[in-house]
């Protein structure tokens, strides 16, 4: 048997979420890579703002980049 519950993410406020994108983007240009795909960054900003999970962000890139979405 399974519980339904709410997932509540705490708010994340526009400030914080830059401040976390440019922290990944930071990361990720330390090792030479960067993010360029407007919708895998769309993911990127919904998880720095607390929308989605990790998990599912990376469904979601990974259907977006699959051609499966």
């Amino acid at each position: 048997m399974s519980i339904a519950h709410a997932r509540t993410a705490p708010s994340v406020d526009q400030v914080d979420v830059e401040r976390r994108m440019s922290f990944a983007d930071a990361a990720l240009g330390a090792a030479g890579h960067e993010v360029t795909d407007p919708a895998v960054r769309a993911i990127s900003r919904r998880l720095a703002a607390a929308e989605v999970t990790g998990e599912e962000a990376a469904a979601l890139v990974k259907a977006q980049l699959l051609g499966t979405r």
